[in-house]
């Protein structure tokens, strides 16, 4: 594998460095045989939205500049776990497109041997500036945060009046030939009522929707205790209007448990990390906005890549850092365990 041959042209971007490599294997595997194909890759931990289940009311401090990657940088390692037999990039946040030159990172990462998908999840509220460039990079699908088509519960949720901006940017999304999926957090009390209402709204479009179980993590867990709503729960509320099945065409790695309406067609996914885990067959990494890699979202524990990154390592030696992260992969998270532990870092800080 050799170091991507051209990256886009703008001061953000900078070459990959490192010599080439003639060991990696395309195959990166856990202690527990799961192997490897998606990293989601955090762009910023910056966001314009304030969503109660993700960032804590008080969070206000960013890092920025030289203590993030460079899009250069996220290039070079995404070339990398391409080379491990990584094949599909999620680019997270905070809000991603709140960093600038994201359709050109889109592109480059396109261009990389081996990567096949390449998806963006977001707020929607600045894809009406980004959507058609985003198309045009090759960006594969976008996630859209919509947890309320209720302006005031939207706003409690999001921390501000964001309900035309979202509906903008997925007017925008679809404006510009972009696939959907909304991605909804139930939060019990606030929007949980609404979930039959977004999923319809969803099936009238043609689009999947995500319902996530929200995860306790950070600071935030402390204001919202006992918010989660099972999907068992959701299930049953769903059931008034589709007829669901299991979707036999998921993959199991899938965060997902996909369901079609036997009547329609329509599409529905649980994210259910508490009550119905994936673990057992999850194939994600994720590597943070400023260069940790870390094997679990709600595991305490990274491999720093930045300072290799700029101390010109090769290929070879970042892939020994992916097979450290993935040495250090628990078999599952401990949420629900007799004594639950989680992630003292919040969700914007991560990447979700």
């Amino acid at each position: 594998m050799t170091s991507l041959p051209i990256l886009s042209g703008t001061p953000a971007f900078e070459a990959a460095s490192g010599s080439p490599s003639t060991t990696i294997v395309d195959r990166l595997t856990d202690r527990y045989a799961r192997t490897f194909r998606s990293l989601r890759v955090s762009l910023t931990p910056a966001c314009n939205f304030a969503c109660v289940y993700c960032r804590p009311a008080d969070h206000r401090t960013f890092k920025h500049g030289s203590e993030l990657l460079s899009l250069g940088e996220i290039a070079r390692v995404v070339q990398v776990a391409a080379g491990l037999g990584f094949r599909k990039v999620r680019l997270t946040g905070g809000e991603p497109l709140v960093r600038p030159h994201v359709p050109d990172l889109v592109a480059d990462l396109k261009s990389i041997p081996g990567v096949r998908q390449v998806a963006l999840t977001t707020n929607g509220s600045l894809l009406p500036r980004h959507a058609a460039r985003l198309r045009s990079a090759g960006l594969d699908r976008v996630n859209v945060s919509l947890d309320s088509l209720n302006r005031e519960a939207a706003a409690k949720l999001a921390g501000r009046d964001v309900l035309s901006d979202v509906l903008e940017g997925l007017d925008a999304a679809a404006e510009a030939g972009l696939p959907v999926k909304l991605n909804v957090v139930p939060v019990r009390g606030v929007n949980d009522h609404e979930c039959l209402d977004l999923a319809l709204y969803g099936a009238e479009r043609g689009w999947e929707v995500r319902f996530i179980e929200y995860m306790p993590m950070g600071l935030v867990a402390r204001s919202l205790p006992d918010a989660t709503v099972p999907t068992a729960e959701l299930r049953e509320r769903l059931s008034e209007r589709f007829d669901l099945r299991p979707d036999p065409e998921v993959p199991a790695s899938d965060p997902a448990r996909g369901w079609v309406c036997r009547r329609t067609g329509a599409r529905i996914g649980f994210i259910s990390s508490l009550t119905e885990n994936f673990c057992a067959a999850c194939d994600r990494m994720r590597l943070t906005a400023e260069g940790q890699l870390r094997p679990c979202l709600h595991q305490d524990v990274g491999v720093d890549l930045r300072e290799p990154l700029r101390a010109r390592a090769t290929d070879d030696e970042l892939a020994a850092l992916f097979q450290r992260s993935a040495d250090r992969k628990w078999a599952g998270h401990e949420m629900t365990a007799a004594e639950p532990r989680f992630s003292e870092r919040d969700m914007i800080s991560l990447g979700g």
